[in-house]
């Protein structure tokens, strides 16, 4: 109810100030009107009693009064020129976007200067216009003198009113209004320019939470596989079947209790070092649990990664012995300890053949590797972010 008021009086103020401005135009018409016939009477009326040169006197009185006038009239208009309203949030503050506002400034306060400084010497500038006119028309008069001065200052005075009233009362209401409409249509095109934009971004989010959906179901999905992949945990079916395996060997002299209880002293300390390495690196637990040496007691963990795409690296590890003269033992199994995502726990165990202990697995990030070498007397750990020959993205992930 209040909005519809406020609509109503709105519409009846606009009501108004149009009836204002047409009646302020219709009254400057009248004013010109009656101006120019009062001021023609004598131009036109003295001249017509001189014989002979009356006709010339007439169009050198209008050439006069329509030169007087059309100067006055433009030096009407500079000093009725509106100017900005310096203090903000007045209602009448009009905000026109051009340099001739400061141009009628600058050029108002030049010809009251001027004025001014010479005021003392206008009448002699009229008085020589006058003798000017008489001598140019050969006729000797101080009536022809009168005639001249009246009809410039005359003509003068009248297109001084009309100029500054035209513009204080039609022309500034009639910037003002285009000048209005010029803000209204350029912040129409804004409006249209942030709502085109908005709409853009809103499409582009739309389409990041989709990439980021699709590239969240890739990364589950990767992880799945890759659990697969490296199956991720000790059974005990498969440590039953390493001792067997090892037991067969020509190699292994250990019997099978020996052989379980180090494999379970190899495990067991593997797993209170994870324990440490998660309370203070969730990230990265291995990191800095196992001397953070790569080589070791004659011993080297190595490690080369292939990237097969993009966030998914094939990984192949290597144990291998630095002195020929001291081999790993064939007899011995070698512990890699690896990310906790890779199984609970994450370990490995590998016997070693032909001097080396292998293993590959597939990762999707770099993460550091521990390993227990010599029956679980020698610790390797490698950080595989500090390959030398890795990507940036391997490196960051």
């Amino acid at each position: 109810m209040k909005n519809d008021n406020d609509q109503v009086g709105n519409q009846k103020e606009i009501e108004e100030a149009k009836v204002i401005a047409k009646d302020a135009e219709t009254s400057i018409t009248l004013t010109l009107y009656m101006g120019l016939f009062l001021g023609l009477v004598p131009v036109v009326g003295y001249p017509i009693f001189i014989p002979e040169i009356g006709g010339r006197i007439i169009f050198i009185g209008l050439l006069l009064a329509l030169a007087s006038f059309i100067a006055s009239f433009f030096i009407g208009t500079l000093f009725g020129m509106p100017k900005r309203n310096k203090e903000t949030g007045k209602e009448n503050d009009q905000a026109f976007n051009n340099s001739l506002v400061d141009v009628s400034d600058w050029l108002t306060k030049i010809m009251v200067g001027l004025g001014l400084i010479n005021l003392k010497e206008i009448p002699s500038y009229f008085i020589n216009l006058g003798e000017y006119v008489s001598a140019s028309t050969k006729y000797k008069s101080e009536l022809l003198n009168i005639y001249t001065i009246g009809t410039v200052i005359y003509f003068g005075f009248l297109g001084l009113y009309i100029g500054y009233n035209y513009m204080r009362l039609v022309l500034s209401n009639k910037y003002k209004k285009a000048n209005e409409r010029l803000i209204y249509k350029a912040l129409e095109e804004e409006k249209e320019k942030v709502i085109k934009i908005k709409e853009d971004n809103d499409q582009k989010n739309l389409k990041i939470n989709q990439i980021e959906n699709i590239l969240k179901d890739k990364e589950q999905i990767t992880k799945v596989l890759l659990k697969k992949i490296n199956e991720p945990e000790i059974l005990q079916i498969n440590k039953e079947s390493i001792i067997k395996k090892m037991i067969a060997s020509k190699d292994v002299n250990d019997n099978k209790k020996t052989i379980e209880q180090y494999i379970d002293k190899m495990v067991a300390d593997a797993k209170l070092k994870l324990q440490k390495g998660l309370t203070f690196n969730d990230n990265d637990p291995q990191n800095g649990q196992w001397g953070k040496l790569a080589i070791h007691n004659e011993r080297q963990l190595t490690a080369t990664v292939i990237e097969e795409a993009k966030g998914l690296y094939k990984i192949k590890l290597k144990v291998i012995s630095t002195n020929p003269d001291n081999p790993l033992d064939t007899s011995d199994l070698v512990l890699f300890a690896l990310h906790n995502t890779f199984g609970a726990p994450p370990f490995r165990l590998i016997k070693v053949e032909n001097q080396s202990a292998e293993l590959d697995l597939y990762s999707y990030e770099s993460f550091t590797i521990g390993a227990f070498v010599d029956k679980g007397t020698t610790e390797l750990e490698l950080n595989l972010a500090e390959l030398p020959n890795v990507s940036y993205y391997f490196k960051n992930h």
